[in-house]
């Protein structure tokens, strides 16, 4: 599915944000759709960060949500910031609970207003003290006041599952409904399961997925990527003994696999790259680690595998929309790649962090690539965001040469400068915050202002891109916010 609306969606609170500033247009009827989520409705896209180890009064990495308005001037014209101690938000701020340790947004009652669904992946059900790390999922619902006053927890995991690590939200199931894939990464396999909508009802997690990811919840993204106008899944997972990517989508009574590979990224990014009306799938940082399953080119050429590499399948490549048409066209670059920005270096981690969307308003999604591990000068690890433009061939053209900008603290007009540790580009989210009909970029920098991981320290910040580019972007630190405890600012954005 074309994802020109940004989605993301927390899962089961009803919340009341404590602002600053907070917009209020109480009354109004929601804007016409923006790129990127909209909580509030007034046409401008918002972004959140999720700070799954920030403290909320003294419960140390209880989590909570930090919303960034947009308006005109862009993200940040107004905040505010939410956690289970908020009024109407289920449960009660508890040490360790990681409240925003995954985000994603979307619709998820078909009012207009975009939610959020949240994952609190250390959240504990019950009193007793040995049995713990159930985790949980949050749906807060948007409204015109800019306020999440309704909301619930829609579900909770199994004693040591850890049920929330990830998210991906869209109508899996064909029935009209909005529906959550849920990532357990410490269940016996490790595994994927439903929340099936309407989120209205008390439904439980459901296993209308059985994956047995061995100990990993998987990197999760929705897209129609075989072209029959559904939503289908995708899943990216590994551990020591295998790597895997696959699609799967409803049969009419589960989710079925329908393609696979043995490739796995660190972070997935569904878009149509191309613009031919069907999802492309970006592996970034791709990796295959099950020595048995190494089939040569399942991550592209082992010449580019240096500083770390993005692999993009193509959907609809059979012209007919069929499951055997996906992947039969790919790309494969680096930072050696002609047209990338930048050289690549051992241990860049280049691609670790992906988003997707369109920057230039031209109707094919754009590819931001973060590379959080990259030195800039003689600052190791200070980072770096790629922007890689699209075209009708997609991220490369026929010639196999990208367009793209490298984008970091040392670059003309970009706030601040390039430091050991920052790890610029350790996050990534992109939606239209300033209204001007072209997508722009936030940047997570989870280690800014860091001073050996001091846990009482607020650290980190976002940088906002305008259009993916230097000119007026601006830095929001966790600090600049007068915000306590807040640790690792930036490390999560919803997307």
């Amino acid at each position: 599915m074309r994802s020109k609306r940004l989605s993301a969606a927390l899962l089961g609170a009803t919340t009341v944000l404590m602002s600053a500033g907070l917009p209020t247009t109480a009354g109004a009827a929601p804007a016409a759709a923006v790129q990127g989520p909209d909580f509030n409705g007034d046409g401008y896209a918002d972004a959140v960060v999720g700070v799954a180890r920030g403290d909320v009064d003294g419960k140390k990495a209880a989590g909570f949500l930090h919303v960034l308005y947009g308006g005109s001037g862009g993200a940040g014209t107004s905040t505010a910031s939410v956690s289970q101690d908020s009024p109407g938000v289920p449960g009660t701020s508890e040490d360790n609970d990681g409240f925003g340790s995954s985000v994603r947004t979307a619709d998820m009652d078909g009012d207009g207003f975009t939610d959020v669904v949240v994952g609190v992946s250390g959240e504990d059900v019950g009193s007793d003290p040995v049995v713990r790390d159930h985790g949980a999922v949050v749906v807060l619902y948007g409204s015109s006041s800019g306020r999440f006053e309704r909301g619930r927890t829609i579900a909770q995991g199994a004693a040591g599952s850890g049920a929330g690590a990830s998210l991906a939200v869209g109508d899996f199931t064909q029935d009209g409904a909005v529906d959550v894939a849920v990532g357990l990464p410490h269940g016996e396999f490790g595994e994927v399961t439903l929340r099936p909508g309407p989120l209205t009802e008390d439904k439980p997690l459901t296993s209308l997925l059985r994956t047995g990811f061995g100990g990993t919840a998987g990197q999760l993204a929705a897209g129609d990527f075989d072209g029959n106008g559904k939503t289908d899944l995708a899943i990216s997972s590994y551990s020591n003994d295998y790597s895997r990517t696959t699609l799967w989508r409803w049969n009419g009574s589960a989710l079925q696999e329908y393609w696979k590979s043995p490739a796995t990224g660190y972070d997935i990014a569904a878009g149509d790259f191309d613009g031919n009306g069907v999802d492309d799938l970006a592996l970034g940082h791709c990796l295959i680690t099950a020595e048995a399953d190494r089939p040569t080119g399942a991550c592209g050429p082992d010449a580019l595998a240096k500083g770390g590499k993005v692999r993009v399948f193509y959907g609809g490549g059979d012209g007919g929309g069929g499951a055997e048409g996906f992947g039969t066209r790919t790309h494969t670059f680096s930072q050696d790649t002609a047209g990338v920005a930048g050289t690549a270096e051992d241990a860049d981690n280049f691609g670790i962090k992906l988003a997707a969307g369109d920057l230039t308003g031209d109707g094919r999604d754009d590819l931001v690539a973060g590379t959080p591990a990259e030195a800039i000068g003689t600052a190791d690890r200070a980072g770096s965001a790629t922007v890689l433009t699209s075209g009708p061939d997609g991220l490369l053209d026929a010639s196999g040469t990208a367009r793209s900008a490298a984008w970091h603290q040392n670059s003309t007009g970009v706030p601040g400068a390039a430091e050991v540790n920052d790890e610029f580009g350790s996050a990534l989210a992109l939606g239209d915050y300033d209204g001007d009909g072209d997508g722009d970029v936030t940047v997570g920098v989870y280690n800014e202002d860091s001073a050996e991981y001091d846990q009482n320290r607020s650290t980190g910040g976002v940088w906002t891109l305008p259009n993916g580019a230097g000119a007026g972007s601006k830095a929001l630190t966790a600090r600049s916010f007068g915000l306590r405890g807040a640790l690792y600012y930036g490390r999560i954005l919803g997307r």
